[in-house]
């Protein structure tokens, strides 16, 4: 009985490890210095930066989610 249990056990953890922890796959591609195109699965994403004046400062100007139907910028920080 205990067998049955371990080798239970060992088939649903290989059945997750196979079908419910998958790792993204994401590729990255440096358009320019502040712009970078990642796609992962159905989705790319533009990433916009800009170079901050102080080291606290984030640089993060803006992403945009782009689908096969529609765009939607997601963050859009304005210059301050």
């Amino acid at each position: 009985m205990k067998k049955i249990l371990i080798l239970a056990i060992f088939a649903l953890m290989s059945y997750a490890n196979e079908n419910i922890i998958k790792p993204k796959k994401c590729e990255i591609i440096k358009l320019s210095n502040f712009t970078t195109l990642v796609s992962c699965n159905k989705l790319d994403y533009i990433v916009q930066t800009k170079e901050s004046r102080r080291e606290d400062e984030d640089n993060m100007k803006k992403i945009t989610v782009l689908s096969k139907k529609d765009s939607k910028i997601i963050v859009n920080k304005l210059s301050e």
